[in-house]
């Protein structure tokens, strides 16, 4: 089997000696590094003033993510704890829940944004983290001083949709002992990239879904521990193992159409107004014809995107 392949396996061979010849589960606890809930702003780029939201709550989201087999569970939604917040005020104290949080995190050379997952993290510590969120080095050494896991998503992504230029690669393995290898929203050929970038680094590479919609738990990190605190400590030891699903085109476009379709949804019941309802309708249609469009075009720019990161790793 091709080695690349072998993060997505949730199996592996039995060790050399061992009696037992058939492929075993890895053994170990699991989590989702990488997920989020209605919490979570977003925004796209080519439509500005429209918000939307991921589609699960925090409560939905916990209870998905147990119920496919993630011994721990953490929420990282964009730039706030507040999803974090609310499945703690409504469940009470979760031993097997760990506060995290996406960062939006810029470089202040030209101001290139990527994104950094945090863990175990307070309020105060969150509101530290979002004031120095415009400058990279200096939030990184904040994060060291604190103690955190701290993890680099999805390396061939930058908000302004640009290819890191070779000092800033540079800089992120300087600066990151973590980074997210496998990404299930993301397509092979860009996990593929990160593979590249961090290889013969001594990186530990971890894996999250990234999910926006129901695919909490399709792609985890396998690691060990009894509590919250052994789990995160073994992952940034480096006992790691990415498990689970790639994205693919056709996943993007699934994800694409159920997000539009439930939050034309949610705004149809908040509001009282038949003008804004028929508008949202309006919305709808227009949105369900030219959304694979959009995608095509949008996986079409990835390429190109994955094809400059390809020759900035090779400057």
């Amino acid at each position: 089997m091709n080695q690349l392949l072998t993060p997505i396996l949730e199996y592996e061979r039995p060790s050399q000696g061992s009696a037992n010849k058939r492929w075993q589960r890895r053994l170990g606890v699991r989590i989702d590094l990488h997920c989020h809930s209605t919490a979570s702003h977003e925004r796209i780029r080519w439509v500005p003033g429209l918000l939307y939201h991921p589609l699960l709550k925090p409560g939905e989201l916990y209870d998905l993510a147990k119920s496919r087999g993630m011994d721990f569970v953490t929420i990282t939604d964009h730039d706030t704890i507040d999803g974090c917040r609310a499945l703690l005020d409504e469940r009470g104290d979760l031993p097997d829940f760990i506060v995290g949080e996406e960062v939006s995190v810029a470089f202040p050379e030209d101001g290139t944004v990527v994104h950094v997952n945090v863990y175990d993290i307070d309020e105060t510590q969150h509101d530290e983290i979002q004031r120095l969120a415009g400058n990279i080095y200096e939030l990184i050494g904040y994060l060291r001083q604190i103690d955190k896991l701290f993890i680099l998503n999805h390396m061939t992504w930058t908000r302004q949709h640009r290819v890191l230029r070779p000092p800033q690669i540079e800089a992120l393995l300087a600066l990151f002992p973590v980074f997210e290898g496998l990404n299930g929203a993301r397509s092979y050929a860009h996990n593929a990239c990160t593979w590249a970038a961090t290889g013969g680094h001594d990186k530990v590479l971890v894996a999250g879904s990234d999910s926006h919609t129901h695919r909490v738990g399709t792609t985890y990190t396998v690691s060990a521990g009894h509590s919250k605190a052994e789990l995160l400590a073994n992952v940034r030891a480096g006992n790691a193992a990415m498990c689970g699903s790639f994205g693919t085109p056709e996943k993007l476009r699934e994800d694409v159409w159920i997000t539009l379709h439930k939050n034309v949804e949610r705004r149809v019941t908040e509001t009282s107004s038949w003008w804004y309802r028929l508008t949202c309708h309006v919305v709808e249609r227009i949105g369900n014809a030219v959304y694979p469009v959009v995608c095509l075009g949008y996986h079409t720019r990835q390429n190109v995107l994955i094809r400059g990161f390809n020759q900035a790793l090779a400057t």
